[in-house]
């Protein structure tokens, strides 16, 4: 199965912070807080390097922020301010201080974790927990898309707190396709018995991704603490693979073969011309059932190569042995 791709622009290219009022000295000065934290979203670097270019940035964050919004919490009388920062004027900026750029589509992941907390249980979207909240505001600041299980008859048949404790939930993956993912975080927290009220919590964090496997031990840590590390992991591998450099431009050709009609072509004018990770293409030449493609990206071939066969949109052709890449259209 496929991963779930998709983030769209209009959140990642925006900031929530909490904020006291709605004066415009607080958003002023709150401005320069939410471009740092927009430009770790974009970038996948969690510490901005103080470039030159940055630290003039910085000095006037209003400029790369087109309206902002505010919505007042009922309880507390305090507010979220919403920046909407202007995509164009952010990514000049990334490719100007020689950035790395993680475009939008990004892989969904579903945490499954199991909570020990006086009580036992695998933490779901409806709880009212405070690892909830935390995991989606971490998430939301590294820019991942990640969801929590629903925890219905169904979710607890294939997965229960002892086997996921125990590092025995084998239907983890089965258990994700309701969720049309097939990457998960599994995690595991439990509360310092000594410290209930205000609990510190040991555990552990696992994640699988492309044949690989990776795992983080915590250990005293408060729930925010560890929610972070869980994230950042995920986040960080993501970044790894799938950032590329904003360097100068490299030109590729590419011949897709498998395009046996004017709706295939069609398709796959549509999809290069929504990809992020290519700045120009065109077709170079067409025949029967072929299509040469001249590309231009700031990304390596191989990024590009990478990402489109995890997509399954190309398919690598092994015997082909021409000076260009080859490859088979995977779209209909």
């Amino acid at each position: 199965m496929p991963y779930s791709w998709g983030v769209s622009d209009e959140t990642l290219f925006k900031v929530e912070l909490a904020v006291s009022s709605q004066t415009e000295k607080e958003r002023e000065n709150n401005a320069q807080r939410a471009l740092l934290r927009l430009l770790t979203k974009v970038t996948g670097l969690k510490n901005i390097p103080r470039s030159e270019e940055i630290l003039i940035s910085l000095k006037e964050p209003g400029r790369f922020y087109s309206g902002f919004s505010y919505k007042e919490n009922a309880e507390t009388q305090d507010f979220t301010i919403t920046y909407n920062f202007d995509k164009n004027l952010v990514l000049d900026l990334v490719r100007e201080s020689n950035l790395p750029y993680w475009w939008s589509d990004r892989p969904q992941v579903i945490v499954w974790l199991a909570l020990e907390e006086g009580s036992e249980k695998i933490l779901s979207s409806s709880d009212n927990h405070v690892f909830q909240a935390l995991l989606r505001e971490r998430a939301d600041d590294r820019g991942i898309n990640l969801k929590l299980p629903i925890m219905d008859f169904e979710d607890r048949r294939l997965v229960s707190y002892k086997e996921l404790r125990s590092g025995l939930a084998y239907n983890i993956d089965a258990a994700s396709v309701r969720y049309s993912s097939n990457l998960s975080l599994v995690g595991k927290a439990k509360a310092s018995e000594l410290s209930l009220d205000d609990p510190y919590f040991d555990g552990s964090w696992e994640f699988w991704f492309e044949d690989e496997h990776f795992i983080v031990d915590f250990e005293s840590l408060t729930a925010g603490e560890s929610a972070r590390i869980g994230v950042d992991l995920v986040a960080d591998i993501f970044a790894s693979r799938f950032a590329v450099f904003s360097g100068s431009q490299r030109n590729y050709n590419w011949i897709i073969t498998g395009i046996t009609d004017l709706s295939g072509y069609a398709s796959l004018k549509k999809y290069f011309e929504s990809l992020e990770i290519i700045d120009e293409f065109f077709v170079s030449s067409l025949s029967r059932d072929q299509v040469t493609l001249s590309i231009s990206s700031r990304a390596s071939e191989e990024k590009i190569r990478d990402l489109l066969v995890k997509k399954k949109v190309i398919h690598v052709d092994p015997f082909y042995r021409g000076p260009d890449s080859r490859f088979r259209w995977g779209r209909g």
